[in-house]
């Protein structure tokens, strides 16, 4: 996820357009995509969640709007018989940084607080201002030295604002998705930027977690009166603030971090995001999760005794592409992040998998700008002249179950299905986009599938059909062409039934056509100008992906080992022996935190 802040700009008619056209709660929802049920231990659903302003103006509505997505999407395909988790995307909460009065500025004049970002050339600055003025209040109480003490820096002082609206994020993601889980009976994910404690930090309820809560619930008359929402009845006069409680942040650093709600409404289990993008660091100011951080998570309660053979683990999207091997896959308890430059872990998924980890979960939001749009378009290591970010997006959730060592073993030892839901629509100038998926291993229904664009090869550097020349970069082309392991996948918004599915690219597109896929893509993009047709700027389609994941009881997980120590049967993709040590080096991982426009966040 890349340099954005809060909300989107929804609608396919303008930047701005009505709640009718964008609103979960007018959205006209189809059945979910895709649906494999009937045998399974867990049932699984995928959100392809399109984020809308309208949404988040209130927490009534923020609950509305996600409870009526539940409603539609989950509640019909519920199992009686086994738990359901809902996964949700990367970041999922950001948005809800603009909720009530104090983000109302930003809300209501999208367009221009687009205008100011795509002028100055910096994806979420103007949204930043506008929401800090109404913070101003909570800046100055963490600024305090009875607090954490001023701030110096851009990044930090973002961060800062990001600790001021703790109170705020905890009653829109945290209360309000308890809530959603209790009601719906199922297993929530989400994630949201919020402030995390980690190890020896985690007491009273929470000894013994690896990350957890790094805020508290207040009723001290001086911290809701300077943190409380002026909507609830906070307010800096003490006769005047009547708010009965606040969230308190105990740390000044946020964290990315995936939340686990159980079905009775607990908050269980947290992971936060350890490898970040550049922005997240250097713009945003936010804090890496240490990587000894990462483990495993399983069911709740009765859940857990019954089926202990489920055991989850999450990667927040850039963390996914982190799978070099070593001897020592997981650092000790005792490891902390010690701050940029030193705390890339590229090791991340061969430590998961040493945990046993067989249902990967990769929430995403995959951030680009109009410039360099990130899924139909050449952004994989930024777009000059990058390379076809599907064929890119190969080495994350589907290397987690399909990647092969060079002896044709599995790398990863343990990973069964990878869960990767993306979320989609504009926000304000930064665009979300992707294809939500489920892939799996050594499961019958699974199919040889693609993403756009990467069905074929050879046709994208024909000259002669008239097509632009972009050939992709060596390392990603073992990739191209379609691959075992597809469970379940979200069609894109041009579909195999478009002419100009297959191809990429081609001299003369028009943005907002179907000329291309590309052309198409940039017609979704925001500021695209294109106000009509399917093409058009903001009309991503919200869905989701529903499947039964088979993980019956066995004997224990095999501990990761080393490249070819995983049994595996039939060959192994085409090319992937030949570049597996050069994927686990640092120079793919590199463009990611650095160049990417188009960002696996």
């Amino acid at each position: 996820m890349a340099a954005v802040l809060f909300a989107g700009a929804p609608g396919a008619a303008s930047a701005q357009a009505s709640p009718e056209e964008c609103s979960t709660l007018a959205y006209p929802y189809a059945p979910p995509e895709a649906l494999l049920l009937g045998g399974g231990e867990l049932r699984v659903f995928a959100m392809h969640h399109k984020q809308c302003l309208q949404d988040v103006a209130t927490y009534a509505t923020i609950h509305d709007a996600f409870d009526r997505e539940m409603r539609f999407h989950v509640d019909p395909h519920r199992s009686d018989d086994h738990p359901n988790l809902v996964v949700f995307n990367e970041l999922t909460g950001l948005m809800f940084g603009v909720e009530g009065s104090r983000g109302q500025s930003a809300r209501e004049d999208a367009d221009q607080v687009i205008a100011d970002d795509q002028l100055i050339g910096q994806g979420g600055a103007e949204a930043i201002a506008r929401v800090a003025a109404g913070y101003a209040g909570p800046v100055a109480y963490y600024d305090s030295p009875a607090r954490f003490g001023p701030t110096t820096g851009a990044p930090a002082t973002v961060q800062r604002l990001f600790t001021a609206i703790t109170d705020t994020m905890v009653r829109a993601a945290v209360e309000q998705f308890s809530a959603l889980a209790r009601e719906h009976g199922a297993y929530i994910v989400i994630t949201a930027p919020l402030p995390v404690l980690e190890h020896q930090a985690c007491a009273g309820d929470y000894a013994g977690w690896v990350a957890c809560p790094g805020w508290h619930r207040s009723a001290d008359p001086v911290d809701r009166c300077a943190l409380g929402d002026p909507d609830l009845g906070g307010g800096p006069f003490p006769l005047t603030c009547t708010v009965p409680y606040v969230y308190v942040a105990d740390t000044p650093d946020i964290d990315n971090v995936a939340m686990f709600f159980a079905p009775d409404g607990t908050l269980y289990d947290m992971q936060p995001k350890v490898n970040m993008v550049a922005e997240e660091e250097d713009v945003l100011g936010w804090h890496e999760g240490s990587p000894s951080t990462i483990h495993a998570i399983g069911l709740h309660g009765d859940d857990a005794a019954r089926l202990p053979q489920v055991r989850m683990g999450v990667g927040i999207s850039l963390d996914a592409f982190e799978h070099a091997v070593g001897d020592e896959a997981c650092p000790p308890d005792s490891a902390v992040n010690d701050g940029p430059g030193v705390d890339d872990y590229p090791w991340f998924m061969h430590c998961l998998d040493s945990k046993g980890v067989n249902v990967f979960l990769q929430p995403e939001f995959n951030s680009a700008s109009r410039d360099c749009m990130g899924w139909a378009d050449y952004s994989e290591g930024g777009c000059a002249p990058g390379s076809w970010q599907p064929v890119g997006w190969m080495h994350s959730a589907w290397f987690a179950v399909q990647g092969r060592n060079p002896d044709g073993g599995y790398v990863h030892q343990n990973f069964r299905y990878a869960v990767n839901p993306f979320l989609v629509g504009n926000l304000f100038d930064i665009a979300g986009d992707g294809q939500s998926a489920i892939f799996a291993r050594d499961d019958p229904r699974a199919f040889t599938g693609c993403y756009a664009g990467n069905c074929a090869t050879g046709i994208y550097d024909d000259p002669t059909l008239g097509f632009t020349s972009h050939p992709d970069a060596a390392f990603l082309a073992p990739w191209q062409g379609p691959k075992p392991g597809f469970l379940a996948l979200t069609a894109w918004t041009m579909t195999p039934a478009d002419a100009s599915w297959p191809y990429r690219a081609r001299a003369g597109q028009v943005a907002g056509s179907k000329d291309s896929l590309q052309a198409c893509e940039k017609g979704l993009a925001p500021g695209s100008g294109v106000l009509s047709g399917d093409c058009s700027e903001n009309n991503e389609r919200p869905s989701a992906l529903v499947a039964d994941l088979r993980l019956p009881a066995a004997a224990a997980p095999t501990a990761a080992g080393l490249p070819g120590t995983g049994a595996a049967p039939g060959p192994a993709p085409l090319g992937v022996a030949l570049v597996l040590c050069a994927l686990a080096a640092v120079a793919p991982r590199r463009l990611r935190r650095t160049a990417r426009g188009g960002e696996a966040a």
